[in-house]
């Protein structure tokens, strides 16, 4: 019913001398070469204001944890993500500047309390936040 709808509408908007776009569908994200891998913990949420940043999520599987970063800012904007547990921390992988999805991955946390912690660089201001812990 969906499609039959949306061929309607979009047969409707060309009619009246619209131009007909494409819905966007969310894309849920996976670690780069580890399609098993599952989302663990509970994902955080860098605001600015009222205006979300970025969303921040943790991974594990094909051997270790993978911490995931996703800005939604305008550009310009730079992120950075690493994987912390209680006494350690990975170094940050840093993305390109206006590198949507940044992505780190760690064999050495396996067995430890962990959580993705972002930087964004963003409109002058380095906003940081983090994920929810997994165990």
């Amino acid at each position: 019913m969906l499609i039959k709808l949306g061929i309607v509408t979009t047969g409707v908007a060309l009619f009246l001398g619209g131009t007909a776009q494409a819905a966007e569908v969310p894309v849920v994200p996976k670690p780069p070469n580890c399609s098993s891998a599952v989302k663990i913990g509970s994902a955080g949420v860098l605001k600015r204001g009222a205006t979300t940043v970025a969303t921040i999520t943790q991974y594990e599987g094909c051997g270790g944890k993978y911490g995931h970063v996703r800005v939604q800012a305008t550009t310009p904007f730079r992120a950075a993500v690493r994987l912390r547990a209680d006494t350690v921390s990975t170094v940050p992988t840093i993305g390109e500047p206006n590198q949507r999805d940044v992505w780190t991955f760690s064999r050495m946390m396996n067995d430890m309390c962990t959580m993705a912690v972002a930087t964004v660089t963003h409109d002058g201001a380095s906003l940081e936040g983090r994920s929810g812990r997994s165990c």
